[in-house]
């Protein structure tokens, strides 16, 4: 059978395939000798080491707007109160829900009935008198105190399954509470499950992540019209609700779903008051609501095949696979030293108690043992490859690299053993060493690019083009009501900063106080926050992670109506100097130089609506200085 799957190179289809990448399941895989591997998941691997191919994404808006989930969701949090009070409350909103359930079903004929999924922290027959919140505590609660029938409430454990195979959808179905610990962890969902009870302080947020997705299908994937049968709800007890909200936003990430962590409505009881996360949406200030529409230019390369002769830089196919990777050799392997020792040894450690003291002190023996280093199957060169391939990501070519590196060390008389004890070593120099002449063949490309036009940061004629990057005319952000609004340090509104409010949470104590500075200079016309998102302004440079700046000035020229704009992006001092703000600073500066350059000669022929463009990288001990230095007085 295996050999005639093999002739017959089916199409696999995986589901769950982010569970697919250990090298047994890979390797089964290509035993089928597949023509081709369909993934199915809600969280593809694309970063890891193997790298999944998207060719198909579903965000979850697309859910949304095919009625098939329940959102918003409302997390309701205890402040002060305990296991019994999130439960009563969490069983008055199942209560609320049922009555609105049966208004619902008067209307339209459709039947749903609400559950509550309680989350508990011990199942098992032996550990109900821990101090911890057994699943037999909950059900004595929920029928002696809440007055839930019996026949009402299921365990899921694993160890009492009792809802075997009911099918909880039908109308003779009698289930309205559902409690377990982590057997519906997933792999599990009903549309008719809308409340979920976290009683498990201590691992509440792992709870939050893990079951989220299961309050979240929307029964016969048709809304309601009903806002409470449309919306999911989690209670929770004594957290902080940030990080409830975070573990909820994580939940929705692991059900891929990232792109709805917006849709989550913060409900915190204190007193007798109610605090809640809103969505607000920010306008421009009076004085700049008349702008024209504000872009800023990308980084771009050249495309002769595509309309508009260009189109963004792309890393992989415009670095990386430019570069001449038969160039590259460790650089190190004439020099690398490896310890002599050609076994290892283990420790080992017996930890006791001497009786024959008054004080019974511990006392502890050590044992070493040598032990061969080289296994039977000999140095694993396939293991050292695929550790380059975060440096050298063709594999052809990191055999290469490894293979040379291997032969002038076993010219150097290094045997086998005393490589494979020293390979973790090894692979750290070789990493350091390529990566270092990755980077410098990156930069030089990116350069020469630059020069010739193949690269180049400009805005594109067509206003409607995706190549450039526009400024939200108005900005959608959750706020909750411990937000505090951005001030000036006398206290007063802020005058210049292009939207009519910026929050303090968005800013550091650097970007404070650069956002205080610009907003008191005189040639500042306005100015404005970015990098709020990941989906803000970024710039691409010749490395892989693309920068995004932090604030953005618009600037008064000399000629009266000219203005020019400085993209700011802040460094604190304890990161002066290391790999990540050197590279920003190189880029900053290169662009800066480019873009002035290209003006001058005439190559970069700005539109009288797109004013010319600097960068600068402030650092926290020259900050003022430095922005002197690009004319802002």
């Amino acid at each position: 059978m295996g050999n005639v799957l093999r002739l017959v190179r089916p199409v696999v289809v995986v589901d769950e395939g982010h569970k697919a990448y250990s090298d047994t399941a890979r390797d089964t895989l290509c035993g089928f000798n597949p023509r081709f591997i369909l993934e199915l998941s809600a969280t593809p691997n694309t970063n890891g080491r193997h790298q999944s191919n998207v060719l198909v994404n579903v965000p979850g808006k697309d859910l949304k707007d095919e009625e098939m989930i329940k959102l918003p969701i409302n997390v309701v949090n205890e402040d002060k109160g305990g296991w019994k009070q999130t439960l009563a409350a969490a069983q008055g909103k199942l209560e609320e829900l049922a009555k609105e359930a049966a208004i619902f079903q008067n209307e339209s004929g459709r039947y749903i009935r609400p559950i509550l999924l309680v989350r508990v922290e011990r199942t098992g027959k032996e550990q109900r008198d821990s101090g911890l919140v057994h699943a037999e505590d909950a059900r004595e609660y929920l029928i002696e105190n809440l007055g839930a029938k019996p026949e009402e409430i299921r365990l899921k454990t694993s160890e009492s399954d009792e809802l075997g195979s009911e099918d909880l959808l039908l109308s003779s179905c009698e289930v309205r509470y559902i409690i377990t610990k982590d057997a519906l962890r997933e792999g599990w969902d009903c549309p008719f499950a809308y409340a979920l009870a976290i009683l498990s302080k201590t691992t509440a947020q792992t709870a939050l992540t893990q079951m989220i997705g299961r309050v979240l299908r929307q029964p016969h994937a048709q809304l309601t019209n009903h806002p409470l049968l449309d919306e999911s709800y989690v209670f929770t007890f004594d957290q902080d609700v940030t990080e409830a909200v975070n573990g909820v936003r994580k939940g929705l990430e692991d059900e891929g779903m990232a792109d709805l962590a917006s849709h989550v409505k913060v409900l915190r009881t204190d007193g007798e008051t109610m605090r809640q996360m809103r969505r607000e949406t920010l306008q421009r200030r009076a004085a700049f609501s008349k702008l024209p529409t504000i872009f800023l230019p990308r980084v771009l390369s050249r495309d002769e095949g595509t309309s508009e002769g260009y189109r963004t830089l792309d890393y992989d196919r415009d670095i990386l696979g430019q570069l001449d990777w038969e160039s590259f050799r460790f650089g190190g392997a004439d020099s690398f030293t490896a310890e002599m020792e050609e076994k290892l040894r283990r420790t080992i450690v017996r930890i006791d108690i001497d009786q024959r003291t008054e004080t019974d002190q511990t006392v502890m023996d050590y044992a070493y043992e040598a032990l061969d280093v080289l296994p039977e199957e000999g140095l694993d060169v396939a293991f050292l490859v695929r550790q380059l391939l975060d440096v050298i990501p063709n594999p052809w070519q990191g055999m290469r690299v490894l293979g040379e590196t291997l032969d002038t060390l076993r010219r150097r008389r290094m045997t086998d053993e005393r490589l494979y004890a020293n390979r973790l070593d090894l692979l750290k120099a070789m990493k350091i060493d390529l990566r270092g002449q990755v980077n410098q063949a990156a930069e030089n490309l990116f350069r020469r690019k630059l020069e010739n036009g193949d690269i180049s940061l400009r805005p594109v004629a067509s206003r409607n083009s995706k190549l450039n990057w526009a400024l939200a005319e108005t900005l959608e952000i959750d706020v909750s009501d411990e937000d505090r609004v951005l001030l000036r340090k006398d206290g007063g509104p802020l005058e210049k900063s292009l939207f009519e409010k910026v929050y303090q949470r968005d800013f550091n104590n650097l970007e404070k106080e650069t956002a205080w500075y610009l907003d008191s200079r005189q040639c500042i016309y306005w100015w404005h926050r970015l990098a709020v998102s990941q989906h803000d302004y970024s710039l691409q440079g010749w490395q892989r992670y693309k920068v995004y700046p932090d604030l953005l000035a618009c600037i008064h020229g000399i000629e009266e109506g000219k203005y020019r704009f400085s993209v700011l992006e802040t460094k604190g001092e304890h990161l002066k100097g290391n790999l990540d703000t050197e590279y920003k600073r190189k880029l900053f500066e290169l662009l800066t130089v480019y873009v002035e350059t290209a003006i001058r000669t005439g190559v970069l022929d700005l539109k009288e609506d797109t004013p010319p463009i600097s960068f600068t990288m402030l650092m926290e001990d020259t900050w003022k200085q430095e922005l002197a230095e690009a004319g802002i007085l």
